[in-house]
């Protein structure tokens, strides 16, 4: 058998196509990184409200139930060193400026370390309160530590501490991130076995009577039971088949990025029916790693094109000024000659300004009119093509990882393809491999609406008994407002309001459950704590029941009698 050259065509082909599937473009990184830096410091922001409440000692969550009850005996977390309120302030502000860093470039990949270590250490510090936000964010902050995410558009770059680089970049990480994302969907669709998703088409009206959760949107949709049955299966064939086309081998360009518009679709209808927290932002956005160069080639285009109307448009006012400025007596052939005359100079000039600003704007994106050379392949960037016309010496360098990163990556993709098919089927990772999961925050489990929508819905009544007789509403505590409220057995207007934010609520939803029924007494002592630390004498609080209003979703929006479910009585004294 003779062997095939190492510059043979079959191998240029593959290694080309590898790069096409496989590959990331640098800009579309760069995109990435900023994008993850803002939801990043959107989560903080949002869990700092609830800041003493859900990380402190004086919390729902203690540490030490947190170490004894909750948290896997393999979870790090650096917020378990201290339970005051300074600590973990500190901790929070460490994580927003390396967020920062983050989102300008600078010392990219440590701050990206940094980061992703501090947000780890925050999720870890109660699990209680977040819902599949934070796996996913976790894990795209992972897969960013094994990629050039600073080398366009960053401080780093700015300040030459990144050499002039060709526009894309393949390596197993890359391989990783991808796959990562497609995972999520190809999981949460394998997950979804219940008949509401693959017979019947009833999954999204199940979802979207969850009155938790549902906007008022989505609580719209609920009329419309035929366009709900069509959505369900789209989404899930969507989730099943759409990852499929981000791997495309043919037309990749365009099929990528009509992939990607598709499911940034799907997450911003989920963002408009559902208040679900940052997941939707999350999802969408995280889908811009995946953006090619024929993306940012056409956007090119594009811009080159308006702004060549702009100088234009601007070539015709200076005309129309001069035409003013010769006067309304003046002779209709000097008026005209003079401002024909004007709108050509100005065209002219204008143009070639504009030319020039987007030039030196996009960097090494080049917009020279000069012809393109025939050797030029179709599918590259116009700046490797410009690159083709200085010679081989001028190309830019193209970025390779090192032998050892693509190592951790390719075992780090083995393990969570392993995790994953743990979740589906009777694959049981190997017991030495399973705390690695919980340790660095590879554990992830897609699980949403799965395997059908939950058929019960309700409300929290939280009534209490104070020591002068009367009884208040206590739920209003979760919001943090400690004024005194008749206690109402009535369904809320708007359910969604009763709840602070989403991280109460997935608090709230967690305690519901049987697994953490032990968490009501915490819960409880923290009501009694922050309530009679606010009011004296006949306001101070006696005792009181957590009560769950709970509401059976009947199909074809009938409606069923809510029950009085009683999940714990407390005594403050």
């Amino acid at each position: 058998m003779t062997a095939t050259r190492k510059n043979s065509p079959v191998l240029d082909w593959l290694h080309a196509k590898a790069l096409e599937i496989f590959g990331a473009d640098l800009r579309s990184l760069a995109l990435f990184r900023v994008i993850l830096a803002l939801l990043v410091l959107a989560d903080l922001v949002n869990r700092a409200t609830d800041l003493r409440q859900h990380y402190t000692d004086a919390g729902v969550l203690p540490r030490t139930v947190l170490i004894q009850d909750v948290l896997s005996p393999w979870s790090f977390s650096l917020n378990l060193m201290n339970g005051q309120l300074f600590f973990q302030v500190l901790l929070f502000a460490a994580a927003a400026l390396a967020a920062l860093g983050m989102l300008v470039g600078y010392r990219t990949r440590l701050c990206t370390i940094v980061l992703w270590v501090l947000l780890l250490s925050i999720q870890w510090r109660n699990p209680l309160v977040g819902g599949s936000d934070g796996p996913l964010l976790r894990l795209l902050l992972f897969w960013g530590m094994f990629l050039p995410l600073g080398a366009y558009w960053s401080v780093d770059r700015a300040k030459g501490a990144v050499a002039r680089l060709s526009v894309r970049f393949l390596s197993v990480a890359t391989f990783g991130l991808f796959l990562q994302i497609a995972l999520v969907y190809w999981f949460t669709a394998l997950l979804k076995s219940g008949p509401e998703w693959r017979v019947d088409g009833t999954a999204i009206y199940y979802a979207l009577s969850i009155d938790q959760i549902a906007t008022p949107i989505g609580h719209y949709l609920l009329n419309y039971p035929d366009l709900l049955k069509m959505l369900t299966f789209a989404t899930f064939g969507l989730e099943a088949f759409g990852p499929l086309l981000l791997f495309c081998p043919f037309f990749t360009g365009p099929v990528r990025t009509g992939a990607v518009l598709a499911f940034m679709s799907l997450h911003f209808g989920i963002w408009l029916t559902m208040d679900i927290g940052i997941f939707p932002w999350i999802s969408a956005f995280s889908m811009v790693c995946f953006l090619p160069p024929w993306f940012w080639q056409k956007g090119s285009t594009l811009r080159s094109a308006l702004l060549g109307r702009v100088g234009i448009a601007r070539g015709l006012e200076g005309a129309a000024a001069r035409l003013s400025e010769a006067g309304a007596g003046s002779p209709f052939w000097t008026r005209l000659s003079a401002g024909a005359g004007t709108a050509q100079l100005s065209f002219a000039g204008l143009s070639l300004q504009d030319h020039r600003l987007v030039s030196r704007t996009v960097g090494e994106i080049s917009l020279s009119s000069r012809p393109i050379p025939k050797t030029a392949s179709r599918g590259e960037p116009p700046d490797n093509r410009r690159d083709s016309q200085l010679g081989r010496s001028g190309e830019p360098e193209r970025l390779r990882s090192s032998l050892a990163t693509n190592l951790f990556a390719l075992f780090f993709v083995l393990y969570i393809l392993c995790w994953n098919l743990s979740t589906v089927s009777a694959f049981t990772m190997p017991e030495r491999a399973v705390p690695m999961g919980p340790f660095l925050g590879l554990d992830q489990y897609w699980a949403m609406f799965a395997p059908s929508p939950s058929k019960e819905d309700g409300w929290y009544v939280i009534p209490g008994n104070l020591r002068g007789g009367q009884q208040v509403d206590l739920m209003s505590v979760t919001r943090d407002d400690y004024n005194l409220y008749k206690v109402s057995w009535e369904k809320p207007q708007d359910v969604t309001d009763t709840y602070k934010n989403e991280h109460w609520r997935k608090y709230l939803e967690n305690i519901w459950q049987e697994k953490h029924a032990d968490q009501r007494l915490y819960f409880g002592q923290y009501m009694c704590r922050e309530w009679n630390a606010r009011h004296s004498g006949s306001e101070q609080l006696r005792t009181f029941q957590i009560t769950y209003m709970l509401e059976e979703t009947l199909p074809d929006n009938r409606q069923a009698n809510p029950q009085k479910v009683v999940l714990w009585e407390h005594s403050c004294f």
